[in-house]
């Protein structure tokens, strides 16, 4: 298996199509940051105008960790369709190629492929977020000095500076695993395709439809919300409330893996079946 899985990643990074992710997000952090350090101040001076009224605020609200939280925000929406790119290859791109019968001449059962292929497509999505989270954090720092943290939400939360490489820690893993869900997703629909620009075009269906489900209040769809993994794939700004929601954590993080599980097992079936023709 570690033979296989050495395979599919010396056949994923000699294709260009990886790259985009590493470079999108370099490019879309950069620029975030490059605006924050220009403009950050006006931004942030709007943001909070309504607050200063009531509160004073000293100090340089401008930092890394400021800075950071918000490319998680504006990020979180990008990195599904980085995902889904390279793991709906991951299977339709063999067949795209037609090199899916040379393959399978090899001595492998065909669940050990598509259990490589699908590792493979997860240590890919880590690596996205091990990547935004090093960007964020160390490149950053660079350009903005540490500090205490100001987080609005539902209430106003403010953290010492000594109190949020955790958070920020914690928020990563969690978004590590919602994002594994959209990969898994993508590679499901990998599995029914011929071609790589399907897999994509459905997973963001899909994503899109359940977005709207989860966050529209139609009386409806409320029995179904707690279900569908759209529903916590914004769940790592729990790590950013005060106190710590532990149980809705644990209950995001539960739903999110049985996805995982679900999607995985559903492309074991389908493959493992599957007429193989090209």
């Amino acid at each position: 298996m570690i033979n296989l899985i050495r395979i599919e990643f010396q056949k994923l990074f000699r294709r260009g199509l990886t790259y985009i992710g590493f470079a999108a997000i370099l490019l879309i952090v950069l620029v975030i940051q490059v605006g924050m350090y220009v403009e950050g101040k006006k931004l942030l001076d709007f943001l909070i105008k309504s607050l200063s009224d009531v509160f004073l605020l000293e100090g340089n609200l401008i930092n890394i960790y400021t800075v950071s939280y918000i490319v998680l925000t504006s990020l979180w929406i990008h990195i599904p369709v980085l995902v889904a790119i390279v793991a709906g290859d991951m299977v339709s791109g063999e067949a795209g190629r037609g090199t899916f019968r040379l393959l399978l001449t090899r001595p492998v059962s065909r669940g050990k492929l598509l259990t490589a292929k699908y590792i493979t497509a997860q240590v890919y999505t880590a690596m996205l977020v091990v990547f935004l989270a090093i960007m964020s954090l160390v490149i950053g720092r660079f350009f903005f000095p540490a500090g205490d943290m100001i987080v609005l939400l539902e209430t106003i939360n403010i953290f010492d500076s000594t109190d949020v490489l955790w958070r920020f820690g914690a928020a990563y893993g969690y978004g590590m695993i919602s994002m594994w869900v959209v990969s898994g997703l993508a590679f499901l629909f990998s599995t029914k395709a011929t071609n790589s620009l399907g897999p994509v075009v459905a997973s963001m269906s899909v994503l899109i439809l359940f977005t709207i489900i989860s966050n529209f209040s139609i009386g409806i769809f409320d029995p179904i919300k707690p279900f569908l993994f759209t529903t916590y794939l914004n769940g790592w700004q729990l790590f950013f409330d005060e106190p710590l929601r532990m149980d809705a954590i644990i209950k995001a993080i539960t739903i999110m893996v049985a996805h995982i599980t679900v999607f995985y097992l559903a492309a074991w079936l389908i493959f493992t079946r599957k007429d193989i023709q090209s």
